[in-house]
């Protein structure tokens, strides 16, 4: 009798134990599922950004094809991008895009090739009381074709989250290491954003989100950008993503990219 207790106890502690391993899997599980779709990274798909670093040692990285209508001088080509959590609340990355018409691009300062790294630390963890804040550390290295000179960019982000909705907001200075005559050296932009979850039923599978950007013209005494942009993010898998957006820059000069389109994947690792 004493043996068969013993059994039975032994039995209740291993199904316990078992138990509480799926559920600290599935806790663990939950924010890296949610993440994959919600977390805001520049261009994947539209300008804005948020305020979260990516998780500690996580790794995504992502693939896209951009595609720019410019009247006579249309462009389009890949991008890709990498993101590694290096420590809490650090994001390190890499990005690159290659688009056609390189030389005629460069006199427009758009690179082709040219490897951007950057820093993002978040300084401030969103709470009840106040947004998340964050800033950013880039640098535009020269390493793709007809390529001009190093750039740095320094940016701070906010972003607060409301109950069916996220604001952000964006502000960067960007400095330019190598400058024709006419072009500015130094360089502003602000975006506002706003993502939701369009789900009445409690999905987290599908974003939706668009943004506003005001920048300055790179060219001396040149009309200032204003740009707008919608797009989406789509589960396609338990830790992967379809995302896709268009949007318009509606002043500045005139080979402006008056239409822009760009889908592609991303996976989080």
């Amino acid at each position: 009798m004493a043996s068969e207790t013993r059994a039975f106890l032994r039995r209740s502690r291993a199904r316990r134990s078992a138990g509480a391993v799926l559920l600290a899997a599935a806790a663990a599980a939950a924010p890296a599922g949610g993440q994959v779709v919600s977390d805001l990274e520049p261009e994947r798909p539209i300008a804005v950004e948020d305020a979260r670093p990516i998780a500690y040692r996580a790794l995504a990285v992502s693939a896209d094809w951009s595609y720019n209508a410019r009247g006579s001088a249309d462009d389009t080509g890949p991008g890709f991008s990498a993101l590694y959590g290096a420590t809490r609340g650090l994001e390190l990355g890499a990005a690159l895009r290659y688009v056609t018409r390189p030389g005629r691009n460069a006199l427009r300062g758009i690179s082709s090739g040219d490897l951007e790294v950057h820093a993002l630390y978040g300084v401030v963890n969103e709470s009840a009381r106040g947004p998340g804040v964050a800033v950013r550390l880039g640098v535009h290295l020269p390493t793709g074709l007809d390529s001009r000179g190093t750039d740095v960019h320094f940016a701070a982000l906010a972003t607060r989250s409301f109950d069916s909705f996220r604001l952000h907001g964006n502000a960067r200075w960007t400095r330019i290491g190598d400058t024709l005559t006419p072009e500015r050296a130094d360089r502003l932009e602000g975006t506002l954003g706003v993502d939701f979850l369009p789900s009445r039923r409690g999905s987290t599978d599908t974003l939706l989100m668009a943004s506003v950007q005001v920048r300055s013209s790179p060219i001396l005494g040149g009309e200032m950008i204003l740009e707008a942009e919608v797009g989406g993010r789509r589960r396609i898998g338990a830790q992967s993503v379809f995302f896709a957006g268009a949007g318009s820059q509606l002043s500045g000069e005139g080979d402006r990219a008056k239409v822009r389109i760009r889908a592609g994947v991303g996976h989080l690792f």
